[in-house]
């Protein structure tokens, strides 16, 4: 199994840009392992930069502590998934202590991605997205692997922070053929629908990182376009 991936991170036309973001890449006997995390701190709330920060770097931390740790050991799918779930909790939980200590709320979206081999793990609280689009015939299929955790007036209702803990989603997978999975901030997909992220993320596509930083670079440009003020990010990974 081979991956290729990329990273697009811009504050857009905010004065902050309070999303984060990791990808790391290492092999275990031999074989490529890749682990992304987006982050978006919640905008009006207090250290939106600290939150998906710290989020982002305990998530990272967790991968190269634990998650490898159980790879090399070739624990089962429940056990790595109730693994990142209890990580997750714990950042909800000292941010829940900073945020009583100071006075404030705050609080950060998070969708991480784990992949080795034919299997992926996917984490996921907030309105940032996961999608996989597949090499399926000329024009190839594009899926959204999360659910957006809104109220229809936008407002969200689940995150990690200092807030009353509400379970991530999670979810486990197979992949057969070629795909790149996307993840992304909102300020990246609000402004363009699926089959334009279809066409410009199609694996055929995205054979090289430098393919796969322009197509991303493209997708920011169209959006800004139409008008997005928001931090736009996101990390494309493809296996082939």
């Amino acid at each position: 199994m081979r991956f290729t991936s990329e990273v697009y991170w811009d504050k857009g036309e905010r004065i902050l840009n309070e999303d984060s973001i990791s990808l790391q890449e290492v092999r275990v006997k031999g074989e490529k392992v890749v682990f992304a995390v987006v982050c978006d701190g919640i905008g009006g709330l207090d250290y939106g930069e600290v939150a998906s920060g710290f989020v982002t770097e305990r998530m990272t931390e967790w991968f190269y502590k634990e998650a490898l740790m159980m790879l090399k050991r070739h624990k089962g799918r429940r056990k790595i998934e109730k693994a990142g779930l209890r990580i997750l909790y714990a950042c909800n939980e000292e941010m829940v202590r900073f945020g009583t200590e100071r006075g404030v709320k705050l609080g950060t979206t998070v969708t991480a991605l784990l992949c080795k081999g034919r299997y992926y793990y996917l984490w996921h609280s907030g309105d940032g997205r996961a999608y996989r689009i597949k090499r399926k015939g000329f024009k190839g299929e594009i899926k959204q692997l999360t659910r957006d955790h809104v109220f229809k007036n936008g407002i969200l209702v689940r995150c990690v922070g200092s807030f009353e803990w509400r379970r991530p989603d999670v979810r486990s997978g197979y992949m057969i053929g070629k795909n790149v999975f996307l993840l992304c901030s909102d300020g990246f997909r609000n402004r363009i629908g699926e089959e334009r992220l279809k066409e410009a993320l199609h694996p055929d596509l995205l054979q090289t990182r430098g393919q796969m930083a322009m197509h991303l670079r493209e997708i920011a440009l169209y959006v800004k376009q139409r008008g997005e003020k928001d931090n736009i990010s996101a990390i494309a990974i493809g296996n082939y």
